[in-house]
């Protein structure tokens, strides 16, 4: 089964603490979350230093500058995902999910099939399975493993409206949840995971030690 939850606009911490709440947490299956920010934020790859007063995630890759991006959380395990231990074909076949989706609400978007010179800035640094529109990078993602677990985190650099932000996140979740041999069931949030992940980002994403890594 892939958790679907189509979730509101929240902080740059709150979102993180979501993303991490809701992988470790994870047992059976497969959870997409699909989420806004309420506001401009930035964020770093874990390995990165943080010289813009970024939130830093649990995942790898580069910054990202975020604001009226449709962002999303992907946690599976390897009983579910079968490409776990392998980051190209985990990010080929999340985007070509997003690739389907996009193109049902009128953007057809390209693979760009090549890496260019890696920047500080996520959407100035190409991969081969990052996705382009009119030749600007719109689509990226990043990915950290623990154990037999992943969690994917990704970004769609286009400015929709309410009604395609809905499309897009059903066919989404619809593309992969084929890519699964599995159906979908819509979810939300529980009080549970909320309390966690409130914790999580006062205690940790909005922490200097955690987002300088001092």
């Amino acid at each position: 089964m892939l958790t679907l939850i189509k979730d509101k606009p929240r902080s740059a911490a709150m979102n993180m603490a979501i993303d991490e709440t809701l992988f470790d947490e994870l047992q059976n299956g497969a959870c997409l979350r699909v989420y806004l920010w309420d506001k401009a934020y930035t964020t770093i790859g874990y390995f990165q230093a943080n010289d813009c007063n970024a939130v830093r995630r649990l995942t790898g890759g580069l910054r990202v500058d975020h604001k009226d991006d449709i962002s999303y959380g992907f946690c599976a395990n390897a009983d579910d995902w079968k490409c776990v231990y392998n980051q190209e074909e985990t990010y080929k076949y999340l985007h070509a999910a997003i690739k389907k989706a996009l193109e049902s609400i009128g953007y057809d978007c390209n693979f760009s099939g090549s890496n260019s010179q890696k920047q500080a800035l996520c959407v100035k640094t190409l991969y081969a399975d990052d996705l382009l529109l009119d030749g600007k990078k719109v689509v990226g993602s990043c990915m950290r493993r623990r154990g037999k677990k992943i969690l994917v985190q990704g970004s769609v650099h286009l400015k929709l409206t309410g009604a395609q932000r809905e499309s897009f996140t059903t066919e989404f979740a619809k593309n992969l949840a084929a890519v699964l041999n599995t159906s979908v069931k819509v979810s939300h949030l529980t009080v549970s995971q909320l309390q966690n992940a409130e914790a999580l980002a006062k205690e940790k994403y909005s922490s200097l030690k955690w987002n300088n890594k001092l």
